[in-house]
């Protein structure tokens, strides 16, 4: 069943997704009317006000839809523990070894650049060097070097090229950069002494032009494309090539498009460091003036191959066999390293694996209790945190399968007890004696679902009526069980017309038989003859029972002293035969009334007991058995039950009245059993 947050995000999805197609819908809409209204040239602003919500709530509503797609598919994707612990190792254990490396490819390769730059500023100045060189030679010979190339402009003071020498350079020596126009130049310029007293001035310029740079590439591998750059305001409006070296200002190509776009046709390879190079602040100086260029620069894209750049820096330590030693240890030490991340890659595989195969396993088994199969079993051995959560599932189902199986017999113990207490209420008599002038009470209340406790009525003849009550020793279903078990027999016995010492002995030979050696069974057996009014009452180890009479100001305990039922195989009974009045009441308890406890362990004892029956010699079976049940609940309080607690009181008023006119007739009889 979804939760009520998943019901109400799934009925949100179809609203938004309405909201988003009317705003689609509203934005055609807007569009169709604004072009209708444009041909009677009508432009009403409140619909690009509108218009502006619209996308506003389109563009919002389609972010919203992405993120849930997203997040619906990274569900998806990785709803299984094994997926994500394999995303974990690639986030923690790959992504940083890839991250690192392409930091290191990418230091490796501004060094490579860096490395290039000094290259080609080295073969720049070697190409100075070059020229001095050749000038010296000209000098002496005056012929234009055979090796230069054709774009080499010479510039001698003794020919007629000389008035084009710039006149800041025909008083000085200089060696170094120029630019002229847009292109930079490599110019060398010395004074030599003239035959005739005066200085000679010879200037060599050449242009940094393809002729240079092809003869660049011929020796040196590196191929390089170059022009002017000139300083603009950061904040300049210009669309060329640009290359910042401040905050404050950059630097734009004049012809920036043409020279990537003719350096890009030669083909990237992957075998070349690409990098570039920009004269440093004032190291331009203008052909014309021989002032610093502050605000132009030569610009050059370089492009080298990896192997020159190598030969050209680690020629010599390539063949020194220390710096071979030192190679050979590094290559090693990368090898030995990669095999022990290959090694850590596999061992990390197999981890996931194993968490994975766990936790499939594990949530196989909680699907199965889910469906009730508490038979499942995952069976892993406990070598990690898994293989011991896994036996906990075990252990647990198993606890679990006999719980269920204790459950489900003790419900049938249950359903058994109950059965067997309805029965025992039953064999409860539910009237009482059947005589006129004789009133009958009685309350039952077991402190278990079957009491130990017995009483019976039983209407011998016209004049004779007996009366039984009995306590078994213990609680629960054997007590009941010997309970049920004495109740048959006494009927039987009665029955049959068994004088009380027959009756007491067979029913001793059956409880000693019938039961364990420390089972008893405490029994009083009363028999009233209303004819000739006498009461025989026999004892086996119950409570006396009182007998309240008129004119007598303490109740009269009926004693008759004896072992109970099942103590020994032979039994002695004593019978006591007292004459019955008109108006006396017999009062039959169990121990249960007078052993009952209050919150600090008293009794409630026979002297509140004797004290109370005093006070309700003169009232009815049934309010001398309230006034014993309130008196006992009050001393007890909150505490519970020890002992079933059983009162069964007769009273005898105008009995013979009753026999002389031979009216035999139910009289007032309560049964109470709780």
């Amino acid at each position: 069943m979804p939760s009520p947050i998943d019901t109400s995000r799934r009925k949100r999805i179809p609203t938004a997704f309405v909201i988003w197609l009317a705003g689609v819908v509203a934005i055609f809409a807007i569009s169709w009317i604004e072009r209708l209204l444009a041909k009677v040239h009508v432009t009403p602003g409140v619909l690009g006000f509108f218009s502006f919500l619209a996308w506003l709530t389109v563009i919002g509503l389609t972010l919203y839809g992405i993120a849930l797609a997203i997040r619906f598919l990274l569900r998806r994707l990785f709803w299984r523990v094994g997926r994500r612990l394999l995303l974990s190792y690639f986030m923690i254990g790959l992504l940083p070894f890839f991250l690192f490396a392409v930091l290191l490819a990418a230091i490796l390769y501004v060094i490579a650049g860096v490395a290039s730059q000094a290259s080609f500023k080295q073969e720049r100045q070697g190409s100075i060097g070059q020229i001095e060189a050749w000038i010296n030679g000209y000098a002496v010979n005056g012929t234009r070097p055979h090796e230069s190339e054709k774009s080499l402009e010479i510039f001698d003071s003794r020919q007629e090229s000389g008035q084009s020498i710039p006149g800041w350079l025909r008083k000085t020596n200089f060696s170094g950069m120029a630019a002229r126009e847009n292109r930079g130049l490599l110019v060398v310029a010395r004074q030599y002494p003239a035959g005739d007293g005066g200085i000679r001035t010879i200037l060599f310029a050449q242009p940094l032009d393809d002729e240079w740079a092809k003869q660049l590439e011929e020796r040196t591998g590196m191929v390089v494309a170059q022009t002017l750059a000139s300083r603009v305001s950061s904040a300049s409006g210009h669309s060329k090539v640009r290359i910042n070296e401040s905050s404050e200002s950059n630097f734009e190509i004049g012809d920036g498009d043409t020279i990537v776009g003719d350096f890009a046709k030669r083909g990237f390879r992957i075998d070349r460091v690409y990098f570039f190079d920009i004269t440093e602040e004032g190291g331009l100086l203008d052909w014309q003036t021989g002032q610093p260029q502050r605000q132009r620069r030569v610009f050059t894209l370089i492009s080298i191959p990896w192997t020159n750049l190598l030969q050209l820096y680690f020629s010599g330590a390539t063949s020194s066999k220390i710096m071979r030693g030192i190679f050979g240890v590094i290559t090693g030490l990368a090898s030995m390293l990669m095999v022990i991340y290959l090694f850590a890659s596999a061992f990390a595989a197999v981890l996931i694996f194993s968490i994975s195969r766990a936790v499939n396993r594990i949530e196989k088994g909680t699907k199965a209790v889910e469906r009730g199969d508490f038979t499942y079993r995952i069976n892993m051995k406990p070598h990690n945190q898994l293989g011991e959560m896994a036996q906990s599932f075990d252990r647990m189902t198993e606890s679990i399968a006999q719980l269920l199986g204790g459950v489900a017999e003790k419900e049938r113990l249950q359903s058994e007890i109950a059965i067997a207490a309805s029965i025992q209420k039953n064999l409860l008599p539910r009237e009482g004696p059947q005589f006129r002038g004789v009133s009958f009470s009685a309350h039952f209340e077991p402190t278990a679902s079957i009491g130990g406790d017995y009483y019976d009525v039983f209407n011998l003849d016209k004049t004779r009526l007996a009366v039984a009550i009995g306590d078994v020793s213990g609680h629960g279903l054997s007590t009941g069980l010997v309970m049920a078990m004495v109740k048959a027999a006494i009927t039987t016995l009665v029955e049959e017309g068994a004088e009380e010492r027959s009756l007491f002995q067979r029913l001793n030979e059956l409880v000693f038989r019938s039961t364990e050696r420390r089972a008893f069974m405490t029994l009083a057996f009363t028999v009233f003859d209303l004819e000739h009014g006498t009461i025989r009452h026999t004892n086996a180890g119950h409570l006396y029972p009182y007998l309240l009479r008129n004119g007598v100001s303490a109740p009269i305990a009926i004693e008759s002293p004896s072992l109970p039922l099942g103590v020994r195989n032979k039994i002695v009974t004593q019978t006591i035969d007292m004459p019955l009045k008109e108006g006396d009441a017999v009062v039959y308890l169990s121990d249960g009334i007078v052993e009952a406890q209050d919150s600090n362990g008293d009794p409630f004892g026979f002297d509140a007991l004797e004290a109370l029956l005093i006070a309700q010699s003169d009232h009815s079976p049934s309010a001398i058995r309230d006034a014993i049940l309130t008196a006992v609940a009050t001393h007890s309080g909150t505490r519970p039950a020890d002992d079933d607690r059983t009162v069964m009181i007769l009273r005898f008023e105008n009995f013979r009245v009753s026999l002389a006119g031979n009216e035999p007739q139910t009289t007032e009889a309560v049964v109470a059993v709780s």
